[in-house]
C-alpha cells in the first residue's frame, strides 16, 4: 500500500473511538455539511456524526444511502481522522468550535488526490440554505452522452432521477455501471447534483433549455472535467450486457491460476469446484460497483453454498505488485465479510487483462460476472452490475440473476 496511507493508518487510534479521557465536547455530534474545493468548482457533501457503542461514529448522506465511515478516530487535540482502508481513501480535518478544515485523500491509480474542504456542524441543506420557490421538474428518465475531452470519448448513459419538491436524487447509469448515489436539488431551470461517499466525488451541474434538453457539467476524481447532455426518453436503452464480452473462437472454457490473499494458488478447473455451479466476477478494490456487487454476492452465495455455489472474485488493481495492494484487498474482504476466494489477477489495465484471460473478447467493466455450469461451461457472461442507487434496474437484475443461477444448481452434474 502508498506510503500515505501507512501513515494516514498509524495515526489512527486504536478502537475507532475517542480515547476514555478525551472530553465529551470535543466534537459536536449530528448533522455536518462541507464544502469540497473540487477542481475550482464547490462540491457540497453532507454527513453526520453520532455516538455509537464503541465511540464515535460517521455516516455519509447521499439521496437514500448512510454509508458508515469504516474507520474513525479523534483525538483529545480534536484532530479528526474517517478512513476508508477498503478504498485506500480518507479524510483528516482540524475541529474547532462546530467547524472543520481539512482534506480528502482520493487515490486512483500512482496519484493520490488531495481536495481542501470546510464543514459546519448543524447544517443539513445540500446546496442551498433555503429551497427554491421555483423550479423545473427533472423527473423520470433521460438518454444521456457524457464527453470526456481529456480522454477524448463520449459515453452513452441513462439518468435516473426522483423529485420531490425541489429535492433531486437518483443516478446516472453506463454500460460499464452506475455513478451511484447522486443529491441535490432544482433550483428554477438548473439541476445541482453532487456526491461524496468516502470512495469517490462527483458534481453534476445542468439547465434545461427552450427544448427541454439538458447541458452541463460534471466533475469527478476520475474524470475531473466532463459535459453532458441529456433528453427525456422513458423508452432509453443501453446495450444488452449479455452481449459485450463473450469467450473468442477456439475456446470452450475459462481457465487460470492466481494467488488468493494468503499467497496460495487457485485454480481453475480444479477438484475444488468440479461438479459445482461458479460465478468468477471480474473486479477491483477501487471499483465503487464492485463493492456494490460484493454487498449483496456475499450473503447470496452463503444462501446456496450448501446446493454448490462458489464464487471466485478475480481483482484486477491499480498496481502490478501484490504487496502494493495487499491490505487494501484485505481490508475489503474484510469490510464484506466475504469467505470466497480473493485472487490478485494484476494491475487494471486492458493489455494485463487480456494477456490473463486471453479466452475474453474484452472486459469492459469492473464487475464482469461468469456464470459457469457443473459440466464447467460457460453459459453467460454478464457485463457491470446495476447497484442499488438505479432502483428498478438493480431489482430486476437480482431477480434475473438469482431466477438464472438457480436454474443452473437445479441442473445435474
Amino acid at each position: 500500500m502508498r506510503k500515505w496511507i501507512w501513515v494516514f493508518l498509524a495515526a489512527l487510534i486504536v478502537g475507532c473511538g475517542p480515547q476514555a479521557d478525551q472530553p465529551a465536547d470535543t466534537i459536536a455530534t449530528g448533522p455536518w455539511r462541507g464544502e469540497i474545493d473540487h477542481f475550482g468548482r464547490t462540491l457540497p457533501f453532507n454527513m453526520e456524526l453520532r455516538q455509537g457503542p464503541e465511540g464515535l461514529e460517521a455516516v455519509y448522506l447521499n439521496g437514500k444511502e448512510r454509508m458508515p465511515v469504516e474507520q474513525v478516530a479523534i483525538d483529545e487535540a480534536g484532530n479528526l481522522e474517517l478512513n476508508f482502508p477498503s478504498y485506500s481513501s480518507g479524510l483528516s480535518a482540524q475541529v474547532k468550535a462546530g467547524s472543520m478544515t481539512g482534506e480528502i485523500a482520493l487515490t486512483r491509480r500512482a496519484k493520490v488526490y488531495r481536495l481542501p474542504f470546510t464543514a459546519t456542524q448543524g447544517l443539513s441543506h445540500r446546496f442551498f440554505d433555503t429551497p427554491a420557490g421555483d423550479y423545473a421538474d427533472f423527473s423520470g428518465r433521460w438518454a444521456v452522452e457524457i464527453y470526456v475531452p481529456a480522454f477524448g470519448f463520449r459515453q452513452p448513459a441513462i439518468a435516473l432521477f426522483e423529485q420531490s419538491g425541489a429535492a433531486v436524487s437518483g443516478t446516472v447509469l453506463t454500460q460499464v455501471g452506475d455513478f451511484r448515489f447522486l443529491s441535490g436539488e432544482a433550483r428554477g431551470q438548473d439541476l445541482y447534483l453532487s456526491a461524496f461517499d468516502g470512495g469517490g466525488t462527483q458534481l453534476w451541474l445542468a439547465s434545461l433549455d427552450e427544448n427541454g434538453s439538458l447541458r452541463g457539467n460534471f466533475d469527478s476524481v476520475t474524470y475531473q472535467a466532463a459535459e453532458w447532455t441529456a433528453v427525456r426518453d422513458p423508452d432509453a436503452r443501453l446495450e444488452d450486457p449479455l452481449s459485450l464480452t463473450y469467450l473468442k473462437p477456439g475456446y470452450d472454457r475459462v481457465s487460470f491460476s492466481f494467488p488468493d490473499l494468503n499467497g496460495e494458488t487457485v485454480s481453475l478447473p480444479s477438484e475444488r469446484f468440479d461438479g459445482k455451479v461458479v460465478l468468477i466476477v471480474i473486479g477491483g478494490t477501487w471499483c465503487p460497483t464492485c463493492h456494490d456487487e460484493a454487498q449483496f454476492m456475499v450473503p447470496f452465495q452463503a444462501s446456496r453454498a450448501d446446493k454448490g455455489l462458489e464464487v471466485i472474485d478475480l481483482m484486477f488493481e491499480y498496481s502490478d505488485r501484490f504487496e502494493d495492494v495487499a491490505e487494501q484487498m484485505r481490508a475489503y474482504r474484510d469490510r464484506y465479510a466475504i469467505q470466497h476466494p480473493i485472487l490478485f489477477a494484476g494491475d487494471s489495465a486492458r493489455e494485463t487483462r487480456a494477456e490473463k484471460l486471453p479466452m475474453l473478447n474484452d472486459i469492459v467493466a469492473f464487475p464482469t460476472t461468469i456464470f459457469i455450469d457443473r459440466q464447467g461451461q460457460v453459459r453467460r457472461i454478464h457485463t457491470a452490475f446495476p447497484g442499488p442507487a438505479s432502483g428498478e434496474e438493480h431489482e430486476n437484475y437480482k431477480r434475473e440473476f438469482t431466477a438464472f443461477v438457480d436454474l443452473l444448481l437445479d441442473e445435474r452434474a
